[in-house]
């Protein structure tokens, strides 16, 4: 019996090594199809593929995307079914990957990036953050009258109620993230959420729509992530974010590639260009702040070494993910 055991236990461990070092892609470079599961901005992900593409012209990129909670219910439902379609994972919710990490169902990777802070390569190299969003607030500067906001609180100003708005945390990664953060801090709870409701808050499917309706006017103040507000703003929109004192809110939006995958040297490569130096310099200048150093920053970035993060607390986080979800939806959205 103990004999046997050994042998499965050599088995499991030794399998997805041979399905790398025996798949193609070792051999003669990346080639063939690989599928993205990805929450992020469509245009921004498919410019991104198209560069990886160049540089391995074998190789094609498919991508399905959505917001983080269905992109999740897809993922999961297919995890049911045993019929996992995705190579590669991509979306704003650690607490997830963490959970897929427990479950010995990502592909640990070697990938050597001298520069990498050690703080973005989770579980052993499971997964990776490739580059920086935060939440943060932000303000329409037509709309907005006196002194800039300085604090989450801004938005139950009464001089802007009716015309404040966020993101769902049932469809958005980074509002959920927002949602389990902010209750998780004694100083705001779900109150802080319920006199949002009292005020007025909308309460739109995405970060996108948010961005567009703030720089349109028709909202005033909005909790959005900052790369679209930086975007929008280089563009002569008069828009304009601030990291709260309370600290903005970092989202955490891993890449992984799942142990299921058909062709898992191909998604290695692309999780490795996405790290890469050129991958880095373009994620800038998409308006993202990079998570190698020395790679620049998005014009309108401000002083790194100044940000004031707010505490988010993964675990809780997943420990209280359905309660979450279940308590927001009842009393905001049903």
């Amino acid at each position: 019996m103990k004999t046997a055991l050994l042998g499965r236990n050599f088995l499991l461990a030794i399998v997805p090594l041979l399905v790398l070092l025996l798949s193609p892609v070792a051999w003669a470079g990346a080639s063939g199809t690989i599928t993205l599961y990805t929450s992020e901005s469509l245009d921004q992900v498919s410019e991104m593929a198209q560069d990886f593409e160049q540089l391995h012209p074998g190789v094609k990129v498919e991508i399905f995307r959505s917001g983080t909670g269905p992109v999740i219910a897809k993922l999961q439902a297919e995890m049911e079914a045993g019929e996992i379609q995705a190579d590669v994972i991509w979306f704003a919710d650690i607490a997830f990957f963490d959970y897929l990490a427990r479950e010995d169902l990502l592909l640990p990777l070697d990938i050597h990036v001298a520069d990498l802070p050690e703080h973005f390569r989770y579980a052993g190299g499971r997964y990776h953050e490739v580059r920086q969003i935060f939440n943060v607030i932000a303000y329409n500067t037509r709309r907005w009258r006196g002194e800039p906001p300085t604090s989450w609180k801004d938005m139950l100003h009464p001089n802007i109620r009716g015309r404040i708005a966020m993101a769902s945390p049932l469809y958005s990664g980074a509002a959920f993230s927002t949602l389990g953060t902010l209750v998780n801090i004694p100083e705001f709870g779900w109150s802080y959420f319920e006199q949002l409701q009292e005020h007025g808050v909308v309460i739109e499917r995405s970060n996108g729509v948010l961005a567009q309706k703030l720089a349109s006017g028709e909202y005033a103040m909005v909790s959005v992530v900052d790369f679209m507000i930086r975007n929008l703003k280089n563009q002569g929109s008069p828009v304009e974010h601030i990291w709260p004192d309370e600290g903005a809110i970092l989202i955490p939006t891993p890449v992984a590639v799942l142990k299921t995958s058909r062709n898992p040297g191909a998604a290695t490569a692309f999780v490795e260009y996405l790290l890469s130096e050129r991958g880095q310099r373009l994620f800038v200048k998409q308006g993202y702040i990079p998570v190698r150093p020395n790679m620049g920053v998005p014009p309108g970035t401000p002083d790194l070494e100044r940000l004031q993060i707010a505490p988010t607390d993964s675990e809780y986080i997943q420990e209280h993910r359905e309660e979450l979800k279940t308590t927001w939806e009842e009393r905001f959205e049903s």
